[in-house]
C-alpha cells in the first residue's frame, strides 16, 4: 500500500478508469448472478438449502464478511453431510 498509494489516488480521478471500474463491477455482478442460479437449482438436499439461506441472511441482512460465509457455510455443510 506505501508503494502503490499515489497511484491509486491517480486511479480514482481518472474518468477511463473509473468507467472500466464501473462496468467490470456490473460484469462480476452479472457472471456471479449468472453462475449461483443453476448451482441453487442443481442442490439435492434440503439440508443445503438451510446453509444457502444461512449464507444469504449472513451476505445480505447482518453485512458480513464473504470469507466468514464460505468458511462457515463449507464447515456447516461438511458436519451436515457427514451426520
Amino acid at each position: 500500500m506505501l508503494v502503490g498509494g499515489p497511484r491509486l489516488d491517480r486511479l480514482r480521478d481518472n474518468e477511463r478508469a473509473q468507467a472500466f471500474l464501473t462496468g467490470a463491477g456490473a460484469a462480476a455482478i452479472g457472471a456471479i448472478a449468472g453462475s449461483a442460479v443453476p448451482l441453487g437449482l442443481a442442490l439435492a438436499h434440503r439440508w443445503q438449502l438451510g446453509v444457502l439461506v444461512a449464507a444469504v441472511l449472513w451476505l445480505l441482512v447482518f453485512r458480513r464478511g464473504v470469507v466468514a460465509a464460505l468458511l462457515g457455510a463449507g464447515v456447516f455443510g461438511a458436519l451436515l453431510a457427514i451426520v
